[in-house]
Formats: structure tokens, C-alpha cells, sequence
């Protein structure tokens, strides 16, 4: 009798749910900075192997490498990555629930959390629905769980461990608000951009700011550059390229009425294209 496969992965998904919410919210409950992500690797580690899956830890205990293969011994079927990154951000928690952030300072803002649970949850349904006798071929995918992504440093880190070796596709999940509940965005190449920091430090001579004639204000040449920067990108790249150029943060001064020798600006350039980047 044939077995209707996505109708089994739907019901191993529902089944799986509560473990996915669960999952979810105990990491938005304790999130780790960049390089920091060990307690919630090996609680990824701990549930994985629990589930019978072939898991093991990234360099320094950071990042979960997890494959499910079927049958177990096979190897035929092309391997499919599933990627997820786990690192919180440097930023308040401001929400009021119960799984608020209990680390002051440290949160999961951009979604790292939803997309561990997500593939998380991919894994352990597939997994069930293949163990039910569902599965239309034989099957072999990977579950990459990133660390360190937000310094761009995890990424290389998993690859020198081997998280790519034998992969033949990879998709690497991000949550998207502006999608409706239940749909998917998907496509053959580039679908986000590249995004790259940038650091500009401009020094001038301090002074009161009384007697901004004897200074070289770097605020006011911080001022100018920013506006200089967002007209430069408008009016030197072709409209149809996306280019993204945004200063972030600009650190400067201490006091009201004294003019700093130094003003930093931290920003990113988003891009699409290769050469355009």
C-alpha cells in the first residue's frame, strides 16, 4: 500500500510542533553571543542524539552538525544541508513574556532562534515520516547549525570541520516578516545579499566648543561624509543593482560643549551582485 509522503511529513510536523515552540523559547530564553554559543549547541547535541540522529559538536563546542540518513546505510541519495545560524545580538529584550531574555544586554532580534527550532523540527520530521515507511526514495540530509554568524567567522569555522563535505545543495533558512504564515520564499541562487561591515575613523583636533574656529570638528565632517556616502552609492551604481549602504553607529565625544578629536562610524554595505559588492 503506498503512503501518501507529504501528507506524513504534515502530520510528523504537528506531532513535532510543541518541541519546536519549546526549543524556540528556551533559546530566546538563553541566548549566547557570537563564539559564546556552547550551552545551546550541546542542547541541540543532547536532543539530536537523543532522536538517533548522527551528530557531532563543532570546533570548541560551538555549531551541531546532524545527519539523518534512510535507509541508515544508505548512500545514494544526494545529501541536502539545512542551515541554521544560533548567535544572539548585543541589544535589550524589551518583550514582556515568559521566555524573555534572562541575559540583560543579549537577545535573539534576529530571528536565530525560529530558524534553529525550524530546522530542528525539519530534521525530527522527516525523520519520523521517513521511520513510518513514507519516504518516496532513499534519503540523506544534513542539519548545519551555525555559530557565530553575525562576526562571520562561523561559517568557515563549520566548513574547515567538514559541514559542507559531500553536500550537493544547501538552503539556508531566515525568517522573512513580510511573508504570510505557512508560506516559503524559494529560488535557484541568490535570494539575500551579501553584507559586508565597514569601519571609518575620522580624526580631527579637539576644542571648546565655544572656539570651533581653533578645532577641526570630526562630527561635522562625520555629518557630511554620511550624506556624501548615501549620494555617492545613488548616483555611481545602476538604479536596477541593490545596493544598500547604512552607518549604524557613530561614537563621538564625551561632553556637551567640548568637540572631540575623534568621531567613529560603523555601517554596512548590502549587496546582491558580485561585482557590484
Amino acid at each position: 500500500m503506498s503512503v501518501d509522503w507529504q501528507a506524513e511529513v504534515d502530520r510528523a510536523v504537528d506531532a513535532r510542533f510543541d518541541q519546536m515552540v519549546e526549543l524556540r523559547r528556551h533559546l530566546h530564553a538563553h541566548p549566547e553571543l557570537s563564539g559564546q554559543e556552547r550551552e545551546s549547541s550541546f542542547l541541540l547535541y543532547q536532543k539530536l542524539s537523543d532522536e538517533r540522529l548522527d551528530v557531532r559538536l563543532g570546533p570548541e563546542g560551538r555549531g551541531v552538525i546532524a545527519d539523518l540518513r534512510h535507509p541508515p546505510n544508505g548512500d545514494s541519495a544526494p545529501l541536502l544541508a539545512l542551515r541554521a545560524d544560533i548567535d544572539a545580538l548585543h541589544l535589550h529584550d524589551a518583550k514582556s513574556v515568559a521566555y524573555r531574555s534572562q541575559c540583560e544586554g543579549v537577545t535573539h532580534a534576529c530571528g536565530h532562534d525560529a530558524h534553529t527550532a525550524l530546522v530542528f523540527g525539519a530534521l525530527l520530521a522527516l525523520t519520523d515520516a521517513a521511520r513510518a515507511g513514507a519516504a518516496p526514495m532513499p534519503l540523506a540530509v544534513r542539519g548545519i547549525f551555525q555559530p557565530a554568524e553575525e562576526i562571520c567567522t562561523g561559517a568557515r569555522e563549520m566548513i574547515d570541520v567538514g559541514a559542507l563535505d559531500g553536500v550537493s545543495a544547501i538552503l539556508a533558512t531566515h525568517m522573512d516578516p513580510s511573508r504570510a504564515v505557512g508560506r516559503i520564499g524559494l529560488r535557484d541562487g541568490v535570494l539575500t545579499a551579501n553584507c559586508d561591515e565597514m569601519t571609518i575613523t575620522l580624526r580631527g583636533r579637539g576644542g571648546h566648543a565655544a572656539r570651533p574656529h581653533e578645532a577641526s570638528d570630526p562630527i561635522v565632517a562625520a555629518a557630511q561624509l554620511i550624506n556624501a556616502l548615501y549620494l555617492f552609492i545613488a548616483r555611481r551604481t545602476d538604479s536596477q543593482d541593490a545596493v544598500v549602504v547604512t552607518i549604524g553607529q557613530i561614537r563621538g565625544g564625551d561632553t556637551a560643549n567640548v568637540i572631540p578629536e575623534e568621531v567613529v562610524l560603523r555601517g554596512t554595505v548590502r549587496t546582491l551582485d558580485r561585482v557590484i559588492r
